[in-house]
């Protein structure tokens, strides 16, 4: 057998390739990240009699350039492994005391962790949940860039027109930007016909606010204690400001709206049962985790989320501090305690839990963690079993476990 270790990068790879020995097949190959490039690797892999029949791929999934490598390869009828670079930074210190990094180095490691851990052949995951992974991120970037405007829009107000945000209920609401297009400082306000404002905001609202709203808004310009010096260039920036942001919401409700039909297709769809969980967090939980039969138990489950606990052993003391290890994907951590703050709220069973750690003494982030922790083991259920959410497990549910296969 010969194993094949691929060191991914962005516009060059390099391979290097062992036999069962550790003796060297391939000593190191650069090849273009190219169909012509894939070709070379193809043609001095045959050289080297590693056919698809004697021959595992490894190589470790450095953001997305491994995908493009990984589909050629497959396609040509070899095994290929997709490391996690935990795997390999952990291998790594164990492989080579020295410090030294190089493509041609990590590719030799790569291909020696491949012969000893016997990896087994990876595969893409299907292509609904693939969409819905990368969808969502998508979506995670969109309420990043809707954070960062209204914190901007914040700053600006909080100097030239501070008493407006207590007029308004949620967080630039389309009213709420309707106005600040119009009337970003007193001045602007005040030279406003009060009937030109009930008229923005009426249609902004749909009807909701009007005549009232418009005379609020006039009131506090008169008693505003916003500071004028510059505030023309300020006004001009909260306009451009608030247009940009009713555009990013915009392209929000879209992608909300296409997540909602791709989860549909996928086992992701019983997490919308869960009390709380909205399709947002639905797909991110389902696009993050792929398939759930990869995960034989929740104990899986946290430890690639990064939710399982740190432990340090020494003899015969093994200690934990509490902490999670933080080693999985940042947005599974962050989409399941999003979901369990929302479930507390809306389910006994997860609130009575959360309610017995606070009573404990526990610190709302320790316990929301713990509510994490037993939502993931209901998420992978629902999505194992396909069926509902439901507050008392069905009789066939061994309560802590997954049904028997």
């Amino acid at each position: 057998m010969i194993y094949v270790g691929i060191d991914v990068a962005k516009r060059n790879h390099v391979a290097s390739a062992v036999d069962d020995g550790g003796g060297t097949v391939i000593e190191s190959l650069k090849f273009a990240n190219t169909r012509d490039g894939f070709a070379g690797l193809l043609e001095r892999l045959s050289e080297a009699s590693a056919t698809p029949d004697s021959c595992l791929v490894g190589m470790e999934a450095t953001g997305h350039y491994w995908v493009a490598l990984f589909d050629f390869l497959t396609a040509h009828g070899y095994d290929a492994a997709v490391i996690s670079p935990i795997q390999t930074d952990a291998f790594r210190d164990v492989w080579s005391v020295r410090k030294v990094k190089t493509d041609a180095v990590d590719a030799a490691m790569i291909a020696d962790l491949v012969r000893y851990k016997r990896f087994g052949p990876s595969a893409l995951g299907e292509e609904a949940t693939e969409e819905l992974r990368n969808l969502a991120r998508y979506r995670m970037s969109l309420v990043e860039r809707s954070t960062m405007l209204k914190n901007r829009a914040t700053a600006i107000l909080d100097r030239t027109f501070p008493e407006l945000a207590g007029l308004f209920s949620g967080s630039y609401g389309p009213a709420h930007r309707a106005l600040l297009e119009h009337c970003a400082t007193p001045e602007q306000a005040l030279s406003t016909d009060v009937r030109t404002i009930a008229r923005i905001l009426s249609e902004a609202s749909r009807g909701q606010l009007g005549r009232e709203k418009a005379e609020q808004v006039k009131a506090a310009a008169r008693k505003s204690v916003g500071v004028g010096f510059g505030s023309g260039a300020l006004a001009f920036e909260v306009r451009l400001v608030m247009e940009e942001l009713g555009f990013v919401r915009g392209r929000i409700d879209e992608v909300d709206a296409e997540l909602a039909r791709i989860l549909d297709e996928t086992a992701g769809r019983w997490l919308l049962t869960i009390p709380g969980v909205g399709v947002a967090l639905a797909s991110v939980i389902a696009g993050e985790i792929g398939d759930p039969n990869a995960f034989a138990d929740p104990h899986k489950l946290m430890a690639y989320a990064g939710m399982d606990p740190t432990k340090n052993e020494s003899g015969d003391t093994v200690h934990s501090d509490g902490h999670m290890s933080k080693r999985g994907p940042a947005a599974l951590r962050w989409a399941f305690m999003r979901a369990a703050d929302c479930a507390r709220k809306h389910d006994p069973y997860f609130g009575d839990y959360y309610a017995k750690k606070r009573a404990a003494g526990k610190h709302h982030y320790v316990a929301l963690s713990g509510v994490a922790r037993k939502l993931m083991g209901v998420s992978l259920a629902v999505m194992k079993e396909k069926r509902p959410y439901e507050p008392a497990p069905p009789k066939s549910h061994r309560p802590g476990h997954l049904l028997e296969p």
